[in-house]
Protein backbone atom coordinates (compact mmCIF):
# COMPACT_ATOMS: atom_id res chain seq x y z
CA UNK A 1 0.00 0.00 0.00
CA UNK A 2 1.47 3.50 -0.70
CA UNK A 3 1.41 6.48 0.61
CA UNK A 4 -1.09 7.84 -1.93
CA UNK A 5 -3.29 4.88 -0.73
CA UNK A 6 -2.57 5.73 2.68
CA UNK A 7 -3.91 9.25 2.52
CA UNK A 8 -6.72 8.09 0.62
CA UNK A 9 -8.13 5.32 3.18
CA UNK A 10 -7.28 8.48 5.69
CA UNK A 11 -9.75 10.55 3.48
CA UNK A 12 -12.82 8.39 3.32
CA UNK A 13 -12.68 7.59 7.04
CA UNK A 14 -12.29 10.90 7.70
CA UNK A 15 -15.40 11.65 5.51
CA UNK A 16 -17.59 8.77 7.04
CA UNK A 17 -16.44 9.77 10.14
CA UNK A 18 -18.12 13.33 9.68
CA UNK A 19 -21.36 11.65 7.97
CA UNK A 20 -22.08 9.70 11.26
CA UNK A 21 -20.85 12.80 13.42
CA UNK A 22 -23.78 14.82 10.93
CA UNK A 23 -26.18 11.87 11.39
CA UNK A 24 -26.21 11.72 15.15
CA UNK A 25 -26.14 16.13 15.30
CA UNK A 26 -29.60 15.30 13.15
CA UNK A 27 -30.89 12.70 15.80
CA UNK A 28 -30.03 14.94 18.48
CA UNK A 29 -31.75 17.81 16.77
CA UNK A 30 -34.54 15.76 15.78
CA UNK A 31 -34.90 14.74 19.65
CA UNK A 32 -35.28 18.17 21.06
CA UNK A 33 -37.41 19.25 17.87
CA UNK A 34 -39.63 16.56 20.05
CA UNK A 35 -38.94 17.60 23.25
CA UNK A 36 -40.00 21.49 22.32
CA UNK A 37 -43.11 20.58 20.30
CA UNK A 38 -44.11 18.38 23.59
CA UNK A 39 -44.12 20.98 26.03
CA UNK A 40 -45.40 23.81 23.60
CA UNK A 41 -42.64 25.94 22.81
CA UNK A 42 -43.12 26.98 19.50
CA UNK A 43 -40.35 29.66 18.68
CA UNK A 44 -37.76 26.59 19.60
CA UNK A 45 -39.98 24.22 17.65
CA UNK A 46 -40.07 25.97 14.23
CA UNK A 47 -35.98 26.79 15.21
CA UNK A 48 -34.88 23.14 15.66
CA UNK A 49 -36.99 22.56 12.50
CA UNK A 50 -34.72 24.81 10.45
CA UNK A 51 -31.77 23.32 12.30
CA UNK A 52 -32.78 20.13 11.09
CA UNK A 53 -33.39 20.18 7.48
CA UNK A 54 -30.17 22.37 7.05
CA UNK A 55 -28.33 19.12 8.50
CA UNK A 56 -30.14 17.04 6.07
CA UNK A 57 -28.98 19.01 3.57
CA UNK A 58 -25.88 19.06 4.59
CA UNK A 59 -25.72 15.47 4.54
CA UNK A 60 -26.81 15.27 1.10
CA UNK A 61 -28.79 13.03 -0.60
CA UNK A 62 -27.64 9.40 -0.44
CA UNK A 63 -28.81 9.32 3.42
CA UNK A 64 -32.32 10.40 2.70
CA UNK A 65 -33.73 6.92 3.61
CA UNK A 66 -31.67 6.91 6.41
CA UNK A 67 -32.45 10.22 8.14
CA UNK A 68 -36.49 9.59 7.15
CA UNK A 69 -37.75 9.38 10.24
CA UNK A 70 -36.26 12.57 11.40
CA UNK A 71 -39.02 14.35 9.15
CA UNK A 72 -39.99 18.29 10.18
CA UNK A 73 -42.71 19.97 8.14
CA UNK A 74 -40.34 22.87 6.86
CA UNK A 75 -40.16 22.72 2.79
CA UNK A 76 -36.42 22.02 1.46
CA UNK A 77 -35.21 25.56 0.42
CA UNK A 78 -31.58 25.97 -0.09
CA UNK A 79 -29.36 27.31 2.77
CA UNK A 80 -26.57 27.67 1.05
CA UNK A 81 -24.09 30.56 0.59
CA UNK A 82 -24.43 32.89 -2.45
Amino acid sequence: MGVTSIAKANADQGAEDGLNELIALARMIAYARQVADDVKLQFTTNCLDLALEAVKQEVGEGFTRELAELSSPVPQVSVSCH
